[in-house]
């Protein structure tokens, strides 16, 4: 094997293991994005995955009913279709009735409800000011 084999080969094994060692890291943190109206008509089929669903608070759907058990409900763009969503945690600042999240876990069909494990608040897309008393 001359030196100019043997530089190509130590390349190939160098970016093989590297492909490897990311794919297997990335591997377990990919999961799919659902928005709730392209998640309910698959809810069904995706029993016992994890996946991750985007929707906003509907008005006055969020009920704290021990330190930190929460349920509420999120929709979709519609605001028609419904997921109930329970959550065991500590909820960001921002999430609030109204605000967009993107919750994480499991759906049990038979009870019709999202159990998540992972509550994210999307920051709103623009800051307003806040009012000064005069």
């Amino acid at each position: 094997m001359n030196g100019k084999t043997a530089l190509i080969a130590s390349i190939v094994v160098v970016v093989a293991a590297l492909g490897f060692l990311i794919y297997t890291g990335l591997g377990d943190n990919m999961v799919y994005y659902y928005h709730v109206d392209e998640f309910l008509p698959k809810a069904a089929s995706l029993s016992g995955e994890k996946i991750k669903v985007n929707g906003k608070v509907v008005e006055g759907s969020i009920r704290k009913s021990q330190m930190q058990d929460y349920d509420f409900v999120i929709c979709g763009a519609t605001k028609t279709n419904l997921v109930q969503v329970s959550y065991h945690g500590v909820v960001p600042d921002t999430f609030k009735d109204g605000s967009d999240v993107v919750v994480e876990g499991d759906y049990n069909p038979d009870a019709q409800k999202f159990h998540a494990t992972t509550l994210l608040a999307k920051c709103p897309t623009k800051y307003e000011p806040q009012q000064v008393k005069q």
